[in-house]
Formats: C-alpha cells, structure tokens, sequence
C-alpha cells in the first residue's frame, strides 16, 4: 500500500516559506518519551541526521567515536547511534530502527531522513508539480 504526504511549509531564515517534502514520524529513543517531528526527506543524504540536542531528550547512545561529516553546509562533528521510527498514515503503521549521525553542538537543522536504514525501505516518488510525496514500502528480499 502506498501513503502520501503533502509538501510542507518550512520557513526560511530570511522569512520566506517554502514547502519541502517532509513527513510527520514519531522517534524513540532509551528510556524516555516518544517525540514527534517533521523531517525532511533528503535524497542525498547517505544517512539520516538529527540534532544534538534532540538526540539528548531521547536519551541516544552518544559514547561512540566523534567523526567529520561533509555537506553542503561545509563539515560538523558527529556520532552515530541508532534510533527506532515509526511512520504512521490512515491505517498503515512503519516501525523499524535507523542509522542517525547526531550533529554536535547544533540544534537549528531539522531531522533529515537519508537513503540508508530509510530510503532502502520505501519506493519513495516525489510530485515535486503536486507537492506531495509517496512512500510504498517494501521488502527487499521481494525484488531480485
């Protein structure tokens, strides 16, 4: 089955409003209290992102080792953990745990869902004409 959501409006720093294909989902971390974000769906990104400070209220492992990440916004210090995701839409329901680099020191950026642990999981189709975006998950071992 397939699920679609509208674009939504994500202002900008200068005041302007543009609309993105991001999607409402819920993430769970260790021991605490379910949140629910809007994130962005980032068809460049390797990885999904989120930020420190977020990746702190649900109480992620951040005792790994600290690397570079390289973006369009330049580098960042970050550590990567795991994070569990549910998708929810109508009377469909996702749950299942992603790869998350935690950018340190920054909580400005809004979560980004990349293609690995995310996009491997869902036939993603953007209607950039009709501001939507589809998601059809799928099982991999169905397509060989």
């Amino acid at each position: 089955m397939t699920i679609s959501f509208k674009y939504k409006i994500n202002p900008q720093k200068k005041g302007d409003k543009i609309k993105t294909p991001s999607i409402p989902i819920t993430l769970f971390g260790n021991n605490s209290t379910p949140i629910d974000v809007i994130a962005l769906l980032d068809s460049g990104a390797d990885l999904s992102v989120i930020p420190e400070g977020l990746a702190k209220f649900l109480n992620l492992d951040l005792t790994g080792e600290t690397s570079i990440c390289t973006g369009i916004g330049g580098e960042v210090e970050v550590k990567t953990t795991l994070v569990d995701i549910k998708i929810s839409h109508a009377h469909e329901s996702y749950s299942f745990k992603i790869p998350v680099q935690v950018i340190l020191g920054e909580d400005k950026i809004p979560p980004l869902l990349g293609r690995t642990g995310f996009f491997d999981k869902f036939i993603v189709t953007f209607e950039q004409f009709n501001e939507k975006v589809k998601l059809k998950y799928f099982v991999k071992e169905n397509f060989k």
